[in-house]
């Protein structure tokens, strides 16, 4: 019986925190989100960790709980857009065609070092496997530095240079053997 009245007086608690700061949450994770479904979903990442630290809180009502309120749901807003601008920008859709979110991929970029035309460049790039062409559309495409591809592919820098060499050479030879076939025009 006793651990039932426990429970019903966390819950009790909880809903008042959701009725008092609700307003006030969803405002703050909407103005650093600037979309209605992200806010949605950083408050109830801030219910469940302020849920859990329930004991930090003595008053819902006074001042300081109000703080720690909005900075448990500021820095859950923050960790959001800071994920969301850390993904993977390059997209490849299933009709095999490249398309940057960025901008259009950069194959003045290839071309300068290898001289061939942007068609054949397009053609050999589609036939890397999907690592490889990200980690060449993020460089040359998006001018992303090796360092910041390794933290978008949650990897070593050194793993990104040494694939980033091997996809050049492997694209390089891909060019040439469509060369020696007759395809570079």
């Amino acid at each position: 019986m006793m651990f039932f009245t426990i429970i019903q007086v966390i819950y009790n608690e909880i809903i008042d925190l959701a009725k008092e700061y609700k307003t006030m949450m969803f405002s703050l994770a909407y103005s650093i989100l600037k979309d209605h479904q992200l806010s949605e979903d950083a408050v109830q990442e801030a219910m469940l960790s302020l849920m859990k630290n329930m004991d930090k809180m003595d008053n819902i009502y006074s001042d300081r709980s109000r703080n720690y309120v909005y900075t448990v749901t500021k820095n859950k807003a923050l960790s959001m857009f800071k994920a969301i601008k850390r993904e993977n920008i390059v997209q490849f859709p299933d009709d095999g065609g490249l398309y940057n979110i960025e901008g259009a991929l950069d194959v003045g970029a290839f071309a300068n070092e290898y001289g061939f035309t942007d068609e054949l460049l397009i053609d050999a790039i589609s036939k890397l496997d999907e690592t490889d062409k990200d980690i060449l559309c993020c460089k040359y495409g998006a001018g992303y530095s090796g360092k910041e591809i390794a933290k978008m592919m949650e990897c070593s820098p050194d793993l990104v240079y040494k694939r980033m060499q091997r996809a050049t050479a492997k694209l390089k030879d891909i060019i040439e053997t469509m060369r020696s076939e007759g395809k570079n025009e």
